[in-house]
């Protein structure tokens, strides 16, 4: 008898849309807050190149993440598929296979990342002594980076067998470790940067120590492998992963520009950024858990041939995110004096995070259509146009609004630039989900081709990142 059952394919879309969201935000919220945690305590040592240098490492971490939800992608996809198809035996053996096929790409990865680290993080404007600050955090918390692909590939398997609120527990267990460890490490040992360093690291292992025990115990979703299986499997995951993984990188190609045409204008400039970095998934935690939310119902429906209820999905989609993004604009607005305090910022840095809570916030309501978007085009088989929306976003349109408002407007501009980027890219793909899904609804065809449609055609979006936020795994 099959365990796992699609369960959103009845009952309220605006439901199981809201209770995906906000368990797989609770999950992140606490990862966040942890992240948000770290800058407060690392301001307290009162150097900014301190909270500069999280800041370029957070960007380089950035890399290592995408890789890792390229490959969760293809993990939960596969698996769910399985399970849509009543084949609980190729879920479990999908599960087996994809955490392992994570070593192939995070291993390797790994490697490269810890011995360019210099150059990498000279690359995006670290200098000096932020440089080697930058170098020695980014090496210790990115040598755990195949724990992360575990981390992030079980959490999001727990997310396709139906089971949310595990998946929320294993980061919440993963965040609080890392809330108590902080200080200890920091101030109690007095390893100060490199105290967040390890307690990031242990932070991941418990997400993923969580995760793989919710699979073994309560799902019994992995068996022991086999070769010839895990040969085959490696090719359907490679359908889903390389392009994914394009995909997701274009992300931390625009926040790498970013940060580093914000080096242009100082430290202080780029601890600013680092501390709105942090601000930003901890503000929206909700809109982000709503990137995972998307995909699985929409899918199921698609599936089960119930298409009204996939064009349902991307307009409660849309009221989740106006419900959400505007009240949190405001409380952005009217604490901004108190979050200049908390994290001591003066100068240029205090400027930019006002502008900031004042005017970037807003923007988030836009760049939510694209979250709801993208996982749509997905589950309507047409994956390559999130490839076309996120890089059109984060290369086409971020890379040149940057620089022209930056030259306009000094780093103010560089904020501005990232917004205009994701509110056009949000408008832009929200219109294309919605003409997309009329035409399904409608019983009319959706097959169109794309340039380049060979490569793009199994290519994924599953989960928004926030640009600079360093992932423990979700």
């Amino acid at each position: 008898m099959n365990q796992h059952q699609a369960t959103y394919t009845q009952g309220s879309i605006f439901g199981h849309l809201s209770l995906l969201s906000m368990t797989s935000a609770v999950g992140l919220f606490a990862i966040f807050v942890v992240d948000l945690v770290d800058v407060f305590f690392i301001s307290i040592l009162g150097e900014a190149t301190l909270a500069a240098a999280v800041g370029f490492a957070g960007v380089a971490l950035f890399i290592g993440a995408a890789v890792c939800i390229g490959i969760a992608i293809a993990v939960a996809t596969l698996v769910a598929q399985a399970l849509g198809a009543n084949d609980e035996e190729q879920a479990r053996r999908l599960s087996t296979h994809g955490l392992i096929y994570s070593l192939f790409w995070t291993l390797p990865v790994t490697a490269l990342t810890l011995y360019f680290a210099p150059e990498l993080l000279s690359l995006i404007g670290a200098e000096g002594e932020t440089l080697d600050l930058a170098v020695s955090y980014f090496r210790i918390v990115g040598a755990s980076l195949p724990v992360l692909g575990f981390a992030m590939s079980a959490t999001a398997i727990l997310r396709s067998v139906g089971d949310p609120k595990r998946s929320m527990w294993s980061t919440l267990y993963g965040g609080i470790i890392n809330a108590v460890l902080d200080p200890l490490f920091i101030f109690g040992l007095g390893w100060g940067l490199n105290g967040a360093a390890v307690a990031s690291v242990i932070s991941r292992v418990t997400v993923a120590g969580v995760a793989l025990s919710g699979l073994v115990r309560q799902h019994d979703m992995l068996v022991k492998p086999s070769l010839p299986h895990f040969v085959a499997d490696i090719k359907k995951l490679n359908t889903i992963a390389i392009p994914s993984l394009i995909t997701n990188l274009s992300a931390p190609v625009g926040s790498a520009y970013a940060t580093a045409q914000m080096a242009r204008y100082g430290t202080d400039a780029v601890a600013a950024a680092s501390v709105i970095g942090r601000i930003t998934p901890v503000a929206f935690a909700g809109l982000f858990g709503l990137s995972g939310a998307v995909g699985p119902v929409a899918s199921q429906n698609f599936g089960a041939n119930q298409l009204h209820r996939v064009r349902e999905t991307l307009i409660a989609s849309l009221k989740f995110t106006v419900l959400y993004v505007i009240p949190v604009s405001i409380l952005l607005f009217f604490t901004q004096d108190v979050l200049v305090g908390i994290f001591d910022l003066d100068g240029e840095a205090a400027a930019l995070l006002k502008f900031y809570a004042t005017f970037i916030v807003i923007s988030y309501l836009l760049y939510g259509l694209q979250i709801a978007a993208n996982p749509i085009f997905t589950s309507l088989q047409h994956p390559g146009l999130s490839t076309v929306s996120n890089m059109t976003r984060d290369i086409i349109l971020t890379i040149p609004l940057i620089t022209l408002l930056s030259g306009l407007f000094g780093a103010h501009g560089v904020l501005a630039g990232q917004a205009a980027a994701n509110s056009i890219a949000g408008i832009a793909a929200f219109a294309g989900a919605l003409w997309l899904t009329r035409r399904v609804e409608q019983g009319l065809p959706i097959s169109f081709r794309l340039p380049g449609r060979h490569l793009l055609k199994h290519c994924h979006h599953h989960r928004a990142i926030a640009p600079g936020v360093q992932h423990r795994g979700h």
